[in-house]
């Protein structure tokens, strides 16, 4: 999903690859019978190769160790076999996916802690961009290694902004509102309002929120970021959901030019070379309602819990968290990459992104939905479009209240 980027030097590429991977197995290791690890992820054609890429050559590295890949087409295929695998017992020792629905699976058990196993094969944990890591803490243990980072921030169409009559770009979402009454007009609204748990979120960190994992569902500040959402619409008239018009997501608003800015993220920069090549966007920080917030993400792999193999499958995450591998990643993918050193190769080609990047690394949060994620999803947005569409009495108080008993941890 996310935008292609600046190409590396292989050369460099390798000799950090070394310094990465240390020295750990290979021709110092005694003779030991081979084990092999399975690794089940979905992929599309681009991050397949990237997969393939990951364990190239671990053989020189790992002799002992044999890698057998899993792959599914699609997110859907993944979590239709993966978790019935598990449940018989013949799961994979790897998997791929994202910290937004992870939590679930920490509860539950299926994920084991990775803290020990880091420091017996020796991964620098310090590579990684820090606030990437907190979407895979739970007391304070580790449950996964991001392998690319990904974040929030707010994209406008230039050439509606230049036509506005304003000149500062929004620092706060006062400042959005009045951007969005300045572009909105009888064709276009002046802010796509996705009602979807990722745009959601944008707004209650905004405004100092936070799921909280469960225990802050119906907090006022959440309920301050859920409001202002709402009011996007109802109050202010200055928002228009994809459903609205037929879209399947708010990219495809942004790129017919039917909303002039969006809560976004950096694949909005690939999805207008394919969809618009000729708009100009202007990407900025998520700005303030009360603090200063954005989404830090990732996916990461994790070792399921009933892995046999866990110190090898360890040693395969160190391995597929090369720099060689995270600079394939930038290149073939075009991910930003997990390793923060790396970010600026990933920039080079995209320097409109500095801001937006620079910005989750200070101030960037994780979703933290809380452990029923699927069920919370479908009841936050069902809601919430009951509240705009309906308008039948609920209010955002009431609703995260609710939500707070079915779906709250204390």
């Amino acid at each position: 999903m996310l935008t292609a980027a600046g190409c590396g030097s292989n050369n460099n590429a390798n000799s950090t690859a070394n310094s990465a991977s240390g020295n750990v197995g290979g021709a110092s290791e005694e003779k030991k019978e081979t084990v092999e690890v399975t690794m089940a992820y979905w992929a599309n054609a681009s991050e397949q190769k990237n997969f393939e890429f990951m364990v190239d050559g671990l053989e020189k590295e790992y002799p002992n160790i044999k890698v057998k890949m899993q792959m599914y087409p699609t997110s859907d295929e993944f979590w239709k076999a993966v978790p019935s695998a598990i449940a018989a017992g013949v799961g994979p020792d790897i998997i791929a996916m994202s910290d937004e629905g992870n939590y679930e699976y920490i509860k539950k058990g299926v994920l084991a802690p990775l803290d020990e196993l880091i420091d017996q094969v020796g991964f620098e944990k310090d590579r990684i961009t820090g606030s990437l890591y907190k979407g895979w803490t739970d007391d304070n243990k580790l449950y996964g290694i991001p392998y690319d980072s990904s974040t929030s921030m707010l994209a406008i169409n230039k050439a509606m902004f230049d036509k506005s009559g304003i000149t500062k770009h929004p620092e706060t979402m006062d400042e959005v509102v009045e951007l969005a009454k300045a572009m909105t007009s009888e064709d276009v609204k002046g802010i796509i309002g996705s009602i979807d748990p990722f745009h959601i979120t944008q707004y209650v960190h905004a405004f100092g929120g936070d799921w909280g994992f469960g225990k802050t569902i119906n907090s006022k500040e959440n309920v301050a970021g859920v409001q202002f959402f709402v009011d996007l619409f109802l109050k202010n008239q200055v928002a228009i959901a994809p459903i609205e018009v037929g879209a399947p997501w708010d990219g495809e608003v942004f790129s017919q030019e039917k909303g002039a800015m969006s809560t976004a993220g950096p694949w909005y920069v690939g999805h207008l070379k394919e969809a618009n090549p000729g708009m100009e966007m202007i990407a900025l920080p998520m700005p303030k309602g009360t603090v200063e917030a954005q989404s830090a993400y990732s996916h990461g792999l994790s070792i399921l819990a009933g892995s046999k193999h866990k110190e090898e499958a360890m040693s395969v995450i160190k391995y597929a968290l090369r720099d060689e591998a995270q600079i394939n990643a930038i290149d073939v993918v075009g991910y930003s990459p997990a390793v923060s050193a790396l970010l600026p190769k990933y920039l080079e080609q995209n320097p409109e992104l500095k801001p937006v990047f620079d910005n989750m690394e200070k101030s960037g949060m994780p979703f933290a939905y809380p452990e029923q994620t699927k069920a919370f999803h479908a009841a936050l947005l069902k809601g919430v479009e009951e509240i705009i569409f309906k308008k039948d009495g609920l209010t955002v108080e009431q609703l995260l209240s609710e939500l707070q008993t079915t779906y709250g941890e204390n």
